[in-house]
C-alpha cells in the first residue's frame, strides 16, 4: 500500500488472478468491487478505524447504499493494476468515497463512486456524521460521470429467483456487497463478445440467508435495468450498460 498526500489517498496494487476473471478473461464486477472494498478498508485501517475497531470499540459499521462503476477498457486476466481511493466526506447522512483503477503507465481503466451510511451494528439505527468522529481525512477530488442519484426504473418483467446462501453472508449477517454484482451479471443476457461498461446498484434493503430474491429486468435503449425483490419488499435496483470488446481488448 502506498500513502498519497499524507493519507488523503491510498494506492494498492492488485492482479487479476484466475478466480477474479470470467470466461472471456475479463475481471468480474464482483472482483472489482472486492478490490474497492479492500482498498477502502486499508485506508481506514491506516487511520486506526479498521472493521473490528469500528464495530467493537466505536459501535458503528459502514453499510453500502449505492455504487456506480465505469469500466473504460476490460481489466484482463493476469493484468496488474493499482486501485486509488479517497474519502470525500459526508453530505446529509451519507459518506462518499471514490476510486480509480490504473495500470503501471497511469492509464485509467475504471472509476467508481460509492455512498455509505454509518449504523449501530446491533440496532441498525443510522448515525448522523455529526454524532461520530471519523479520523480518515477528506479529499475534494471528484470522479466524473458516476451516477449516484435516484435510479429511474422502467416497467420490468420477471426473470428468475435467487436463493441467498450461507456462503454469501458477511459478518454483518446479510448478503455481502459484492455478491449483488454477481446477481446482476447473472441476470443479464449472453455476454459473449461484450463486457459491462457501466454498473450502478442501489441497495434498498438487506437480504438474509434463506431468503428468495425475485429478479425482474428490462432493456430500454440499450440499457439493462434489474430489480430484486424479497418478501419484505424491494431489495435492490441496478442499471447496466454493455460495450463490445474490441480486437485489441481480447489480448
Amino acid at each position: 500500500m502506498t500513502i498519497i498526500d499524507g493519507g488523503l489517498k491510498i494506492a494498492k496494487d492488485y492482479q487479476v488472478v484466475s478466480y477474479d476473471a470470467d470466461r472471456q478473461q475479463n475481471i468480474k464486477l464482483s472482483s472489482l468491487q472486492r478490490w474497492f472494498q479492500d482498498a477502502a478498508d486499508a485506508q481506514c485501517t491506516h487511520f486506526g478505524c479498521d472493521y473490528i475497531t469500528m464495530r467493537e470499540k466505536m459501535n458503528m459499521v459502514f453499510l453500502l447504499v449505492k455504487s456506480s462503476i465505469n469500466i473504460y477498457s476490460p481489466l484482463k486476466l493476469e493484468g496488474n493494476y493499482t486501485v486509488i481511493t479517497w474519502n470525500k466526506g459526508a453530505k446529509g447522512i451519507q459518506f462518499f468515497r471514490d476510486f480509480s483503477v490504473t495500470d503501471k503507465d497511469g492509464k485509467i481503466y475504471a472509476e467508481g463512486g460509492t455512498s455509505w451510511v454509518l449504523v449501530d451494528p446491533n440496532t441498525h439505527r443510522m448515525k448522523k456524521p455529526a454524532e461520530v468522529t471519523f479520523p480518515v481525512p477528506e479529499c475534494c477530488d471528484d470522479v466524473q460521470g458516476t451516477r449516484l442519484g435516484k435510479m429511474q426504473m422502467p416497467e420490468l418483467q420477471y426473470v428468475s429467483d435467487k436463493l441467498v446462501y450461507y456462503t454469501e453472508i458477511d459478518s454483518n449477517e446479510h448478503l455481502t456487497n459484492w455478491v449483488y454484482a454477481d446477481i446482476v451479471t447473472n441476470a443479464l443476457p449472453e455476454l459473449k463478445g461484450k463486457y459491462i461498461a457501466e454498473m450502478d446498484i442501489s441497495y434498498a434493503a438487506e437480504a438474509f440467508e434463506g431468503e428468495v430474491i425475485k429478479l425482474y429486468r428490462a432493456n430500454v435503449d440499450g440499457v439493462w435495468y434489474i430489480r430484486g425483490e424479497h418478501p419484505r419488499g424491494k431489495c435492490f435496483e441496478a442499471r447496466c450498460k454493455l460495450a463490445d470488446i474490441s480486437p485489441d481488448e481480447t489480448k
